[in-house]
């Protein structure tokens, strides 16, 4: 409260306070409509499913969810009790293993073998593609 016989001391925090004051009423604003318009998406979404789906209907689908998360669910139940314990240490080893088998196999894998088949298959095929073409024309122009 101000005395009566003083007028208001102002300083610039009243102008930060006024535009923080602006921003938090802009921001509320948009939440509001933002609100109203999830309700109003929600309320005719909602329409839209009881129309198109009867009750049965819905019954039936939300009973088949159901269904399959418990196979889910027993599925990886079953599948954590197969595992039982496990090395971490040697799964990484293994697969360490894995890799360097992989590797050394690169090697012996003759590439500019598989590289000069596929260039004649693609040359050959390419061939007789053209060999096609030309044929259905000498074809269609008698």
């Amino acid at each position: 409260m101000y005395w009566q016989g003083k007028d208001a001391v102002r300083t610039r925090f009243d102008v930060i306070r006024t535009i923080a004051s602006v921003v938090t009423a802009v921001c509320l604003f948009a939440l509001t409509i933002g609100f109203f318009a999830a309700g109003a998406y929600t309320v005719n979404t909602v329409s839209q499913l009881q129309s198109t789906y009867h009750p049965e209907r819905l019954g039936s689908i939300i009973s088949d969810a159901s269904d399959t998360m418990k196979t889910i669910h027993q599925t990886t139940t079953m599948l954590k009790s197969s595992r039982g314990d496990v090395d971490l240490l040697k799964e990484f080893h293994e697969m360490i293993v894995t890799v360097k088998d992989l590797a050394s196999s690169l090697k012996e894998l003759h590439a500019d073998q598989f590289l000069q088949e596929s260039s004649s298959w693609r040359d050959m095929s390419e061939h007789f593609i053209n060999g096609l073409k030309h044929t259905l024309i000498d074809e269609s122009k008698n």
